[in-house]
């Protein structure tokens, strides 16, 4: 006679079963949840990639068609603020185009931010001589040209906005603010924001945010300055150092949240002397809020090949 399984003997069995099963649940989810939060990282690594790549690229062009004495007057730094003029900030089609104007007629020899061959149309620009980078341009049209009749130099393409001034409407300032910080972010940090024009005058936009959740003191710029052969990093420029071409470049320090809060802690990040080192930040909002998030760290120098 067949002996079969006591009620006892069941109930470990699906005990068993039950304990198996949670744990092949949990693993799961576990496995689940990493899997996310590494396909979330890797966006937002490639999202910030493309931020960056947007804020080096406008860095880049900075004094882009602006003449000498504006270039002088109106490119400053200051901790965490950075100002310049171009003609490229405004991005619209033919930004960043150029030509050779001789006694009138131009001779195309860019490109368009998009990649495309320049086409001038009716447009105004800014006529610059090209051994002293003075404007040509007539102030009664506040530094524009429409008409380039009789003119020689080098054309660039500034706007078809007739109500556009110049360089008012062509000024870029990039800082930091803490207005519309996406939820996202840590409590404590920050959003790069970027101004294009001069409040009060044609094409202003105010403060658009550029990068968010930017750690606290996490942006500076650094300029740098030519001094016999080597470049000293400096906290900020003179005129006299743009008028003797000696700013040759930029460095833009950066530091910024990737990802939402962690389980584990992170290192907490900081400036190479080049940058200045640091920064300095409150030692409670690091225990209780930055650690518990994953920062990236770029410094990236940028050459101003408009200011040569």
């Amino acid at each position: 006679m067949k002996k079969g399984y006591s009620i006892v003997e069941i109930l470990i069995v699906i005990a068993i079963m039950g304990i198996l099963a949670g744990g092949i649940i949990s693993a799961y989810r576990f496995i689940a949840k990493e899997n996310v939060t590494r396909h979330l990282f890797a966006k937002q690594e490639s999202d910030v990639a493309v931020l960056v790549n947007q804020l080096l690229k406008d860095v880049e062009s900075a004094g882009f068609g602006i003449d000498a004495n504006t270039l002088a007057s109106n490119t400053t730094i200051s901790g965490g603020t950075l100002q310049f003029p171009s003609l490229a900030s405004r991005a619209e089609r033919w930004s960043g185009c150029w030509a050779v104007v001789k006694n009138g007629t131009l001779t195309i020899q860019s490109k368009n931010f998009l990649g495309q061959n320049c086409e001038f149309p009716s447009a105004w620009y800014i006529v610059l001589d090209p051994v002293n980078k003075t404007n040509l341009c007539p102030s009664n049209s506040d530094y524009l040209c429409s008409d380039l009749t009789g003119m020689s130099g080098i054309a660039f393409y500034a706007t078809t906005n007739d109500d556009y001034k110049y360089p008012q409407s062509f000024m870029v300032i990039y800082n930091l603010t803490q207005t519309n910080l996406p939820k996202e972010c840590a409590s404590g940090t920050w959003n790069l924001t970027k101004t294009l024009g001069t409040q009060g005058q044609p094409g202003y936009q105010a403060k658009q945010p550029v990068i968010s959740c930017v750690f606290p003191n996490g942006f500076r710029v650094k300029a740098g300055i030519q001094r016999g052969n080597s470049i000293n990093y400096q906290d900020a420029v003179s005129s006299s150092d743009i008028q003797n071409h000696n700013l040759k470049l930029f460095r833009i320090c950066l530091i910024f949240q990737v990802g939402s809060a962690q389980s584990t802690p992170s290192a907490q990040p900081g400036f190479s002397t080049l940058c200045g080192g640091g920064p300095n930040i409150d030692p409670t909002w690091w225990n209780n809020t930055g650690r518990w998030y994953r920062w990236k760290v770029i410094e990236q120098d940028i050459s101003l090949n408009n200011y040569q």
